[in-house]
């Protein structure tokens, strides 16, 4: 064994270390807010499209954790192929569907515009289709030890964690500027009620993504060995994740009878006034709206059309 392997096997011991710290954060994540999840899971009417994506991430992230736990912590040989292959599915299903909940609300604040639909989808399927790619590329091997470590050890090409750190860059580039422009054209985002939270959410997943994304990819570019590669590559997964969850749990318990973007699907609308009645239902988190007094220009499509409230609102 020469010594760039045997410092391979050297650091792999320090990204073990790593995981299960990560492990330890989703953990206590996941429990500190169980109480939200199991509420919002057993919501009447049914959860709406968001809140499922949000379950869904979550359900990810806990069978990430258990993946990882349970293969590191083996002390007999295993089919380590098999289990990187099913361990490394879970984040990368994880990241996938954290974009998704981005990109739900992009449509959403541009009125489910067909341009915005078309973008954030074709964004979508490019990182998912760098993601599939990825998965293919991930190895492991059963090290018996003992001299440095004994278990699977997992491996893969700097290609294709390269790909997949520009991939996801690119994928969050798009998603905030176009989030940011949307709300933007609209003159409010900086000055009311929940453009101005959505702004600010806008610049805090920008500043997350950066966080988790520029160590990551300077790590591969660096090319020290292949278990550094992957030093930061579950982590990244983890701040995307624990950003838009936080972000989305922020916003459905947004206070009532503040300023909101609302769908309107079905309005009785005053020929000689803005005055609009109804119920609908919170195009973000899902959350029942009934509306008595709808004011200013709607910016939608087709039969869905988004409008200032100015009062009546319940969530």
């Amino acid at each position: 064994m020469d010594r760039t392997e045997i410092a391979a096997l050297r650091d792999f011991v320090t990204v073990v270390k790593v995981l299960h710290f990560i492990d330890g954060v989703k953990a206590w994540n996941i429990l500190s807010n169980l109480d939200f999840d199991w509420r919002l899971l057993h919501r009447k009417p049914a959860p709406a499209m968001a809140s499922i994506v949000y379950l869904a991430e979550r359900l990810a992230s806990l069978a990430c954790a258990v993946s990882f736990v349970v293969g590191l912590n083996v002390s007999s040989r295993i089919n380590c192929q098999a289990w990187i292959s099913i361990s490394f599915l879970f984040p990368l299903v994880e990241l996938e569907l954290a974009l998704v909940l981005i990109a739900l609300r992009v449509i959403a604040i541009w009125g489910c515009s067909k341009s915005a639909i078309l973008l954030t989808t074709m964004t979508l399927s490019m990182h998912s289709v760098v993601s599939i790619y990825l998965l293919t590329g991930v190895r492991a091997f059963w090290d018996p030890g003992p001299d440095y470590y004994k278990g699977c050890v997992m491996y893969t090409t700097r290609t294709h964690l390269l790909l997949m750190s520009i991939m996801t860059i690119i994928a969050y580039t798009i998603l905030l500027v176009t989030m940011l422009i949307g709300l933007l054209r609209h003159g409010q985002a900086r000055s009311s009620g929940i453009w101005t939270l959505l702004f600010q959410q806008g610049w805090i997943w920008f500043a997350l993504a950066v966080v988790a994304e520029v160590p990551t990819l300077a790590l591969v570019l660096a090319n020290v060995n292949r278990s550094i590669h992957l030093l930061l590559q579950v982590p990244r997964v983890v701040i995307a994740s624990l950003g838009t969850t936080a972000m989305f749990r922020v916003l459905y318990t947004y206070p009532k009878h503040q300023e909101a973007i609302i769908p309107i699907n079905t309005l009785r609308i005053s020929a000689d006034t803005n005055t609009a009645l109804g119920s609908t239902s919170h195009p973000f988190t899902g959350n029942d709206l009934q509306i008595s007094v709808v004011t200013s220009t709607t910016v939608g499509c087709d039969d869905v059309s988004y409008q200032k409230r100015s009062e009546g609102l319940h969530l």
